[in-house]
C-alpha cells in the first residue's frame, strides 16, 4: 500500500546527516542523532503496527515521530491512520499540511505517487464529509461538537467550521450566528452554552455527503428573585400580582418589574426592579410604622373627654356653690296684696 511507500522514504531520510543551505554536508551532533535515532525507531514501530491494522497505536507512533523530526512523509502517514480510523477532517487537514510541508522543502520530500496520493484522498473525502448549514440563537452562543471547539476554516467562501480538527475543550462562539458547518459522517453530539440561557445537548446523525439545515437555539434562563421583609406577614405583589407573603421566591423572565411590600400599620415599600436572565437577585424590603396624626390616637380622644368632663363637672360645681341672690321684697302692687307661697 501507499503508506510503505512512505514508511520507507522516511527510514531513508532518517538515516541521513543534516544538509544545509550551502550544500555542504555536516556529521550530526549527538544530541541530533539521538532524535534521529528515536524519530526513527517510532518510525518503524508506526509501520509494523500498520501491518497489523492497529492504527491507533501506529498513529500514536507516527505522531511521536513527526514530533523528533517532523517530515513531510511522516505527516502522510499520520493522514493515512486517520483516514483509515474514519476520522475524515483529521485525516484531510493532516493531507493538506502534507502537501504544504512538501512545498516549503522544495518537493523532494514526497514522491510524485504520495502526491498524487494525497490529493486523491482529499477529493475523496471531500465527498465523504457531512455539512449542515447551522443557524444558531443567540449568535455568541459556544458550540462545540464531541466536546472539540470548532476550526474556522480560512479562505472559504462562506463562514466555515470544521469538527473533530481541533483538541479537546471547551466550546467558542462562531464569528457569525449563520455558518457551515464541516464534520465526519456519523453520531455527533454538539453542545451549546451562553450565560443566562440553558445549556443545550443535541445529538444528531449526519450521512455521508448529505447536506442538512440545523437549527440551534438556547432558552433563556429565567430571574429569580427572593424577596424579604423586616415585618413578618408582609404581603408580597410584583406588577400587581400578588405573590404571597414575604420571605418569598418570585421566577419571571428577565426584564423590569414593580415591586410592593405592604403590612397594615406601615409605609408601603415600592421599588421598579431590573433582573437579568439567569440572576438571582435578592431583594429586602424595610417597612417603618406609620405616623399617626394627633386626632386620630386614642389617647387624645381620652385625654379630651377627660377635660371635657371637668368642665362639664366644674360648670355644675361652680354653679351650685354661688349664692342664692336675695328676692326684692313684695310691695304688692297698687293694691298692695301680696301672697305668702309656703
Amino acid at each position: 500500500m501507499r503508506l510503505r511507500a512512505g514508511v520507507i522514504g522516511l527510514l531513508v531520510l532518517a538515516t541521513a546527516a543534516p544538509a544545509f543551505a550551502d550544500g555542504v554536508t555536516l556529521p550530526a551532533t549527538a544530541p541530533e542523532r539521538a532524535d534521529v535515532t528515536k524519530a526513527r525507531d517510532e518510525f518503524v514501530a508506526g509501520a509494523e503496527l500498520v501491518k497489523k491494522a492497529q492504527w491507533a497505536e501506529a498513529l500514536a507512533a507516527f505522531e511521536r515521530s513527526a514530533k523528533l523530526r517532523p517530515h513531510a512523509v511522516t505527516t502522510y502517514d499520520i493522514g493515512a491512520c486517520l483516514r483509515a480510523m474514519g476520522q475524515y477532517t483529521r485525516a484531510r487537514e493532516t493531507f493538506v499540511r502534507a502537501l504544504a510541508e512538501n512545498d516549503k522543502g522544495g518537493g523532494a520530500q514526497l514522491s510524485d505517487s504520495l502526491v498524487a496520493d494525497s490529493k486523491g484522498y482529499i477529493a475523496e473525502i471531500d465527498h465523504l464529509l457531512a455539512t449542515a448549514t447551522v443557524q444558531l440563537t443567540p449568535s455568541n452562543a459556544a458550540i462545540a461538537v464531541d466536546g472539540r471547539p470548532l476550526e474556522v476554516q480560512v479562505g472559504a467562501a462562506t463562514p466555515t467550521l470544521v469538527a473533530g480538527t481541533l483538541p479537546p475543550g471547551a466550546g467558542a462562539p462562531p464569528p457569525v450566528g449563520v455558518f457551515k458547518l464541516v464534520l465526519d459522517p456519523g453520531v455527533h453530539v454538539v453542545t451549546l452554552s451562553r450565560k443566562g440561557f440553558a445549556d443545550a445537548i443535541v445529538n444528531r446523525t449526519f450521512l455521508p455527503g448529505s447536506a442538512t439545515e440545523l437549527k440551534l437555539e438556547l432558552d433563556r434562563l429565567p430571574a429569580t428573585m427572593h424577596i424579604t421583609s423586616n415585618e413578618a406577614g408582609s404581603v408580597v405583589t410584583v406588577n400587581g400580582a400578588d405573590v404571597g407573603v414575604a420571605p418569598v421566591d418570585v421566577s419571571r423572565p428577565a426584564g423590569s418589574y414593580r415591586l410592593i411590600v405592604k403590612k397594615d400599620h406601615f409605609v408601603t415599600y415600592e421599588s421598579q426592579v431590573e433582573v437579568q436572565a439567569g440572576e438571582e437577585a435578592n431583594l429586602e424590603a424595610k417597612l417603618f410604622a406609620e405616623k399617626t396624626a394627633i386626632t386620630q390616637t386614642w389617647w387624645f380622644w381620652t385625654a379630651a373627654g377627660v377635660v371635657v368632663a371637668g368642665a362639664a363637672v366644674g360648670t355644675y360645681f361652680v354653679t351650685r356653690t354661688s349664692p342664692t341672690p336675695e328676692r326684692p321684697a313684695l310691695d304688692g302692687g297698687g293694691l298692695g296684696w301680696t301672697l305668702k307661697v309656703q
